[in-house]
C-alpha cells in the first residue's frame, strides 16, 4: 500500500483512537464498547460507507465520540455515487415531482441523522439544561458536527469532477489537434494531386497525341512502331498517373480500401515490353489460384521492383541481356532482375532525382523484408529483394 495515500486513513484512525482513550471514562462501559465498535468500522468506510456511518451512530448518541462518525460522513459525501449506494440502484422510485436527486437527498438525510442524533438527549446521557443558550449551542455543535464533514466531502468530489473533466478537455483537445493534423495532410494531399494532374498530365497527353500523330505519318514501319511504342506507354503513364491522384484525393477518413495496383500479373508485360534481350523466370506465381496468391501489397511491390530494375536497365545499360526471377521460397517472395554489361554506350542522361532504388528499399522494408541492390560479380547490375508473404501453401 502506498504510504502517503494511506497517511489520511491512518490519521483519521489514531485521532478516534486517541478520543475513545480519552473519554473512556466519560459514558461507561457500554458507551466505550460502541465507541470501540465505532473506531473498528473505520477502516471499512471507503466500500462501505453506509453501513461504518450507521455504526458510528451508537457510539455518537451514547459518548462524546465525534471523529469516527464525520469520518464515516465526509466518505459518504466525498465517494462516488457507486460507493454511495453499493453496487445495486436504490429499490424505490422518486416521484417525478421531487427535483432532489437521490445522492443529494442520501447525504442530506445522513447529515440530518447525525445531526439529530447528536443533538437529542438520550436517556442514558447525563441529564441536559434547556435553556434557551444551551441549546443554541446544542444546535450550533450538532450542525457544525455534520455540516463541516458534508461540506469537506463535497468539496472532494467537486475537485474529483473538475479533475475528470479537465482530462476529457485535454483528451478532447488531443483529438482536435489530431484531426487538424489530418485535415491538413488531406488538403496538402489534395493540393499535390492538383499539381501532378495540371503539369505531369498535360505534358503526357501531348506526348500521347504528338506519337499518335507521328505515327500516322511517320515512314518505314520501324518509325511507326517506334512512334505507337510512345502512345502506348504515355496511355499507361496517364493511366497510372490518374490512379495516383485518386488515390491523393482520397480521404484518410472516408472509409474506402486503396487499391493496391499492379501485381504480379502484370509482370509478363514488363518483361515483354522490355525487349527480346529480356526474358523471365516467374514460377508460376503469377498463374496460381488466387487463395495461394501472395498479399495485394507485396505483389505490388515485387511489381514496382521490376518495374524500376528494367527502368534502369534501359536507361544505364540498353541493349544488355537481362534476367527477371520471381518465384515463391517458402514464406518469402524472391524478386531478382540481373542484368549484363550493356552491348552499347547509354544515350544523353535522363533526369533522374535518384529515389528510384531508395524508394524500393522503402517499399520492401515496410513489408518486413530486405533489398539489395549491388554490382554483380560476372559484371552488369543486380536487385534482389525477399518479401515476406505468409506459409506456403500445402500442396494437393
Amino acid at each position: 500500500m502506498n504510504l502517503r495515500a494511506a497517511a489520511p486513513d491512518l490519521a483519521l484512525l489514531a485521532l478516534s483512537a486517541t478520543e475513545v482513550w480519552a473519554t473512556r471514562s466519560f459514558g461507561g462501559p457500554v458507551a466505550l464498547g460502541f465507541a470501540c465498535l465505532g473506531t473498528a468500522a473505520l477502516p471499512a468506510r471507503h466500500r462501505f460507507p453506509l453501513a461504518a456511518f450507521a455504526a458510528t451512530l451508537p457510539a455518537l448518541a451514547l459518548g462524546y465520540i465525534w471523529f469516527a462518525p464525520m469520518g464515516a460522513l465526509y466518505e459518504i459525501a466525498a465517494g462516488r455515487p457507486r460507493r454511495a449506494y453499493g453496487r445495486r440502484a436504490l429499490p424505490w422510485r422518486w416521484p417525478a415531482s421531487l427535483r432532489v436527486p437521490p445522492r443529494a437527498a442520501l447525504i442530506g438525510g445522513c447529515a440530518l441523522l447525525a445531526t439529530v442524533v447528536n443533538f437529542v438527549p438520550w436517556p442514558f446521557r447525563d441529564p441536559v439544561g434547556w435553556a434557551l443558550s444551551d441549546t443554541i449551542l446544542a444546535v450550533m455543535l450538532s450542525a457544525l458536527l455534520a455540516v463541516a464533514p458534508t461540506a469537506l466531502g463535497l468539496l472532494a468530489a467537486s475537485r474529483r469532477e473538475l479533475g475528470g473533466r479537465l482530462d476529457e478537455l485535454a483528451a478532447s483537445r488531443e483529438r482536435e489537434h489530431a484531426l487538424a493534423a489530418e485535415q491538413a495532410v488531406v488538403r496538402e494531399r489534395t493540393r499535390l494531386a492538383r499539381e501532378m494532374h495540371d503539369t505531369v498530365a498535360h505534358h503526357l497527353s501531348l506526348i500521347a497525341v504528338q506519337s499518335g500523330a507521328l505515327e500516322v505519318t511517320a515512314e518505314g514501319p520501324q518509325a511507326r512502331a517506334a512512334a505507337g511504342a510512345v502512345r502506348e506507354l504515355s496511355r499507361d503513364a496517364l493511366d497510372e498517373l490518374r490512379r495516383m491522384v485518386g488515390l491523393l484525393r482520397l480521404s484518410a477518413t472516408s472509409g474506402q480500401e486503396l487499391a493496391a495496383g499492379p501485381g504480379l500479373a502484370g509482370i509478363p508485360a514488363l518483361v515483354a515490353a522490355a525487349g527480346p534481350r529480356t526474358h523471365g523466370e516467374l514460377g508460376g506465381v503469377a498463374d496460381g489460384p488466387d487463395d495461394d496468391a501472395p498479399p495485394a501489397e507485396v505483389q505490388h511491390a515485387a511489381y514496382r521492383i521490376v518495374q524500376e530494375a528494367l527502368t534502369n536497365v534501359r536507361k544505364h545499360a540498353p541493349g544488355a541481356r537481362t534476367r527477371v526471377l520471381v518465384r515463391r521460397a517458402g514464406a518469402v517472395l524472391l524478386v531478382e532482375v540481373h542484368n549484363g554489361p550493356g552491348p552499347q554506350a547509354a544515350a544523353s542522361a535522363l533526369p533522374s532525382g535518384g529515389h528510384g532504388l531508395a524508394g524500393l528499399r522503402e517499399r520492401a522494408a515496410q513489408l518486413g523484408g530486405d533489398f539489395d541492390a549491388l554490382p554483380a560479380a560476372s559484371g552488369g547490375f543486380l536487385v534482389r529483394a525477399r518479401l515476406p508473404v505468409g506459409p506456403a501453401p500445402e500442396a494437393a
